[in-house]
């Protein structure tokens, strides 16, 4: 085994001493840093409801120079009104500035866009696209030269359903990455329901229980077997055939401890799926365990509105949990993880359902935004009816809602009230990445039929930032999607396991950003703490132990 361990010169600002009433603070910088997509979701009065899910956006680095580029999804013109596709959107990183270069890379969505997914599916070491729509979904490969090539569609996995998010990752670990897509409700412009509000006597979006409950996709990358990248159709053999629901949000992450990737769905008023993987000899299988592991329904035994789905360990015990973001009324949810296959319902001893209570949550991500050792909270708001305050018993209700950060004190989250997130949008995808390149984790918002939000972390940072870069040279899976990093500083311990797909119709950046909190929270003259180890697993079950890093620092380990 190969391995080298390169130290980058550390980005990160001086340190600051912690001062009383200091929290989380982002700054609007969408103008500055030259982000000006605007996603357009082409209503025209007819009330198709795709209209109002729209849209994803990636952080990636798909130019392959260290910093993470961000692709934004639009959707366009719904098909009876034109043909005026969305501008899907590619900005490059140049560091201060972010450079619109979509013409020059080649790529588009011909359908009516909705999310996307980053990895190295083909195994030539760049991160390819697979983009999803309501309509043909498409696989784009990046060829290394700032260019992608759209995939032959017998192997792009083109589902024409109406589909939503997307998770890549190793299921069968034979080394490259099968692709698991959700796809929504039976809704087509030919089958378009009259729906209104009879308070106020005028039409408007169905809810999704009046269209079918489609089945998700899961398909195998056939590139270790056959030489050539290629997704096919093994849902039926998988047995996830069968399973209906309206699915949204998706997550592919080892949910029993047993070093393979499961697949977790967020449904929208169906319960959530909990696919565990019991696949053997390349025979794949999966079971539907939710139910038993409670993650399928509320704490009250009901299905809810799921939306967005983040995974960390918030409690420090080292499982990850889940939260789940829903519909207003209902409240996030947070699945905390005991280490033996159950998870507990704790949104409302954790404080995150009454701060969600009023809105509806799409994005969402589990970073630490402050540095400090823990996992804070971000959340993307906004309602899926643009006339919300019509109906009955909702007057104060809004269809643009802020977004909203909970930092977490010791497993338990308290909304930050001057966050910087207050502007109102009709918010759906989110993601974290340093995109600076000053150690903390920024944000970037995609919002629907509005321009996109970035946001830069300006907050006071309560410790040092440790980051990771994880390479697998000898692998497809050259960004090693699945493996888990542990690191221990002090007393301290966390992990982070690297995935592709998260949040609502998103992918946050797969540089890992840990916060190596001060001594007693507080900081010393030069912002120093003690020595990082760093135990890299790998997906197929061989394991790597650095010892001795520099605490502020981002290193980059190779396979």
């Amino acid at each position: 085994m190969v391995l080298s361990l390169i130290a980058l010169a550390a980005f990160a600002a001086p340190a600051q001493e912690p001062a009383a009433g200091d929290g989380i603070r982002f700054v609007d910088v969408a103008d500055a840093w030259g982000v000006r997509f605007r996603h357009r979701n082409g209503a025209g009065g007819d009330f198709y409801m795709i209209e109002t899910l729209g849209s994803g956006v990636v952080a990636f680095d798909y130019d392959g120079d260290g910093d993470d580029d961000l692709l934004f999804v639009d959707s366009g013109q719904p098909e009876p009104y034109g043909e005026e596709p969305g501008t899907t959107t590619l900005l490059r990183n140049d560091l201060g500035r972010f450079t619109d270069v979509t013409e020059a890379s080649g790529l588009h969505l011909d359908g009516y866009g909705m999310g996307a997914v980053a990895g190295d599916v083909d195994g030539d070491g760049d991160a390819d696209l697979y983009l999803t729509a309501f309509g043909r979904n498409r696989l784009w490969f990046n060829d290394g030269d700032g260019t992608f090539s759209p995939a032959p569609q017998e192997g792009a996995a083109p589902d024409p359903s109406w589909s939503a998010s997307a998770a890549l990752g190793d299921v069968d670990i034979d080394g490259d990455l099968d692709l698991y897509v959700t796809n929504y409700v039976d809704f087509g412009y030919d089958n378009n329901r009259v729906c209104g509000v009879e308070e106020a006597g005028r039409r408007s979006y169905c809810h999704p229980d009046v269209y079918g409950d489609l089945q998700d996709r899961f398909y195998r990358n056939e590139l270790v077997e056959s030489g050539s990248a290629a997704f096919v159709d093994r849902t039926a053999d998988a047995g996830i055939a069968g399973v209906l629901g309206a699915g949204l949000g998706v997550v592919m992450t080892d949910l029993d401890g047993d070093r393979r990737p499961d697949i977790y769905v967020a449904n929208d008023m169906d319960a959530n799926l909990h696919f565990l993987n019991r696949s053997e000899n390349g025979v794949l299988r999966f079971v539907d365990d939710a139910l038993l592991a409670g993650t399928a329904l509320s704490h009250r035994g009901l299905p809810e509105a799921g939306m967005g789905i983040a995974v960390g360990d918030v409690d420090s015990n080292g499982f990850d949990d889940l939260v789940v973001t829903h519909l207003d009324r209902e409240t996030n949810a947070l699945y905390a993880n005991r280490g033996d296959g159950v998870f507990l319902d704790q949104r409302f001893t954790a404080g995150i359902a009454g701060p969600s209570q009023p809105f509806v949550g799409f994005g969402v991500d589990l970073a630490d935004f402050d540095l400090d050792g823990d996992l804070d909270l971000a959340i993307a708001n906004g309602h899926v009816l643009h006339d919300i305050s019509d109906h009955a018993q909702r007057p104060s209700d809004a269809h643009a809602q802020p977004n909203q950060i909970l930092e977490n004190h010791g497993s338990r989250f308290r909304e930050v009230q001057s966050s910087g997130l207050s502007a109102l949008g009709v918010s759906r995808g989110l993601v974290s990445a340093d995109l600076d390149l000053d150690g903390d984790l920024d944000l970037a918002i995609a919002n629907c039929n509005g321009p996109a939000e970035v946001y830069a972390n300006e907050s006071v940072r309560r410790g040092v930032s440790f980051r990771v870069d994880l390479f697998d040279r000898g692998s497809p899976n050259r960004r090693a999607i699945g493996a888990v990093l542990e690191l221990r500083a002090g007393s301290g311990s966390q992990r982070r396991e690297i995935r592709s797909g998260s949040s609502y119709l998103s992918q946050n950046s797969l540089t890992q950003t840990f916060g190596l909190p001060f001594p007693d929270n507080a900081s010393d003259a030069n912002g120093e703490t003690a020595g990082v180890r760093l135990d890299v697993l790998w997906l197929e079950g061989a394991a790597l132990r650095l010892v001795g890093l520099p605490s502020d620092s981002r290193v980059r380990v190779v396979r």
